[in-house]
C-alpha cells in the first residue's frame, strides 16, 4: 500500500472527527445574548475548541510521523489504525465533558481519551522509526521522545482527575500549549 493511502484514510477520519464534534454542538436555546454567557454554553464551547485543538495537534503529529517513512507494511497500517482509535471516541465525550466538567467520570473519561491517543501517536512513532531513512532517524526519535513523557504525565493527571476533575481539563490545555510551543521550534 501507498503512503498515500494511509495519508488519506488518516485525514478522512480527522476530518470526520471534527465534523462529528461541531454537529453535536447545540445552538443557544433563545435568542438572547444571555445565552452565550451561561455556563452550559461557554463550558460546552471551550470544551470543543479544546477538542478541535486536540485533533488538529494530532493531525500535525500524525503528518510529522508520516511524512519521512519510505516503506509502509502492515505493522505500519495497523498500528496507525490503533492510533485513530481512542481518538475516533473524542466525538463521544467533548459534549459529556463541556456539559459536566466538575464531574469525574467525562473528567476521567475525556484524560484518558487524551493519553491513550498520545500513547497511540507515541507507539506510532516507534514503528515508523524503523521505517525511515538513517540519515532522519535521530530526528525523529528525539520529537517522538516528548510524547512518551506526555504519556506519563497524563496517566498521573488521570489518578488525580479522581478527586479532581477539573484537572483533566487543565491538563490537556496544558499539554496543548507545550505542543503549540514545541511544535513552532
Amino acid at each position: 500500500m501507498s503512503k498515500s493511502r494511509l495519508e488519506a484514510f488518516s485525514d478522512g477520519v480527522f476530518a470526520i472527527i471534527i465534523t462529528i464534534m461541531v454537529l453535536e454542538l447545540k445552538t443557544p436555546e433563545t435568542a438572547s445574548w444571555n445565552e452565550l454567557i451561561k455556563s452550559s454554553f461557554y463550558e460546552t464551547i471551550f470544551s470543543y475548541i479544546l477538542s478541535y485543538l486536540f485533533v488538529a495537534s494530532f493531525w500535525i503529529s500524525h503528518h510529522m510521523i508520516i511524512s519521512p517513512i519510505k516503506k509502509v507494511d502492515r505493522t505500519l497500517l495497523w498500528t496507525n489504525i490503533a492510533l485513530l482509535l481512542p481518538i475516533s471516541l473524542l466525538p463521544l465525550v467533548t459534549n459529556w465533558q463541556g456539559e459536566n466538567i466538575d464531574s469525574v467520570a467525562p473528567s476521567v473519561c475525556y484524560l484518558a481519551i487524551y493519553t491513550l491517543s498520545v500513547l497511540g501517536l507515541y507507539t506510532l512513532g516507534r514503528v515508523a522509526l524503523k521505517r525511515v531513512p538513517d540519515d532522519k532517524k535521530q530526528e525523529c526519535y528525539t520529537e517522538n521522545k516528548p510524547r512518551f513523557w506526555v504519556v506519563l504525565f497524563g496517566l498521573i493527571a488521570l489518578l488525580i482527575t479522581f478527586f479532581i476533575p477539573f484537572v483533566a481539563t487543565l491538563s490537556v490545555l496544558g499539554i496543548l500549549i507545550f505542543w503549540l510551543i514545541n511544535s513552532s521550534k
